[in-house]
């Protein structure tokens, strides 16, 4: 799927794809036969656009700059193979996924195999640079999970400690992408480090509409239940900022709630209906704005012209979107 915005890039995506497919066709086995599949089914593409429109800003897009593409989005999909596996997740995009359908074993070295896919892709532009950002944001995303999962059921996380959370889980590899695209396309140092300020801010704007949409979404449009996050026991910022501006009392009958193992129904909307009563939606959304800034504010460091309007225009569309 493409996201509106990306619309013109429909070709520059289509020349990933093919060398995502060559990347994973290196190796044979059932390894290959799973991830064929699972990129075939799908997904906003939106990590390799990001690097396709950064590069675009300094020019034509080069040939290494599909691959950066490429093992940028593999990276992702490694990343919520390993998600789904540590969370137990049996659908994704309305469709079972890896785990559901071939266990969790095969699942973690699918994801592994990705990885490697995606860093050996790298190597072969043989610039030591480049290995060396892909590899520094493979390691933040797996902080970032780590540390989800050591606060995961701690629905009293600080803030800070949530947005080092969305900093390695989301952001760095969004930040890492733009980075590559910018450092592959030669461009000077002041605008390789907007390049990655614009990728960090987009990551955290872009997490912040997810846990709003979790709550408030349309669970049709999105292909899962509204309020996935909470009965997985995960935080998300509407609910911090509800949490922590509520009374001890109050704080004491949430924390009751989600204590009873599952909250569906009648549960579930007290709890949104508390997020309501305490502006947390109002709030997480005027935070997505304040990083969506940051964004604008980086972006006016890198070149005018056509590809730096597709960026703000994909900037209104992160904030805007429904799914």
């Amino acid at each position: 799927m493409v996201i509106a915005p990306l619309a013109d890039l429909e070709q520059d995506l289509e020349k990933v794809e093919q060398e995502l497919q060559r990347v994973i066709a290196e190796r044979g086995g059932s390894l290959r036969t799973a991830a064929e599949m699972m990129f075939r089914s799908g997904g906003k593409r939106l990590r390799p656009a990001l690097v396709l429109m950064v590069a675009k800003l300094f020019g034509p897009v080069q040939p290494g700059v599909n691959r950066i593409a490429a093992a940028i989005e593999m990276i992702h999909g490694a990343s919520l193979i390993h998600d789904d596996v540590i969370d137990n997740t049996t659908m994704r995009r309305g469709a079972p996924t890896m785990n559901a359908q071939r266990g969790n074993h095969f699942s973690v070295l699918l994801g592994d195999f990705l990885l490697c896919q995606a860093l050996l892709a790298v190597s072969e532009l043989n610039r030591v640079d480049l290995l060396q950002v892909i590899s520094q944001g493979v390691a933040d995303m797996t902080e970032g999970q780590i540390l989800e999962a050591h606060l995961q059921g701690d629905f009293s996380v600080s803030e800070e400690s949530y947005l080092k959370v969305v900093d390695g889980k989301t952001s760095s590899l969004m930040a890492a992408g733009c980075r590559l695209a910018a450092l592959y396309s030669d461009a000077d140092p002041i605008q390789v480090q907007a390049a990655e300020d614009f990728g960090r801010n987009i990551g955290f704007a872009f997490q912040i509409i997810d846990d709003i949409l979790d709550i408030w979404g349309d669970p049709n449009v999105l292909g899962k239940p509204v309020g996935s996050d909470l009965q997985e026991k995960k935080y998300t910022l509407p609910f911090l900022i509800s949490y922590r501006i509520s009374g001890e009392e109050e704080k004491s009958e949430i924390m009751g709630l989600l204590k009873n193992g599952s909250y569906p129904g009648q549960h579930l909307n007290q709890i949104v209906q508390w997020m309501e009563r305490h502006q947390g939606r109002t709030l997480a959304s005027q935070k997505a704005t304040e990083y969506s800034t940051l964004a604008r504010q980086a972006l006016d460091k890198l070149p005018a012209g056509k590809a730096r309007n597709d960026l703000s225009e994909l900037v209104d569309f992160l904030m805007e979107r429904e799914k």
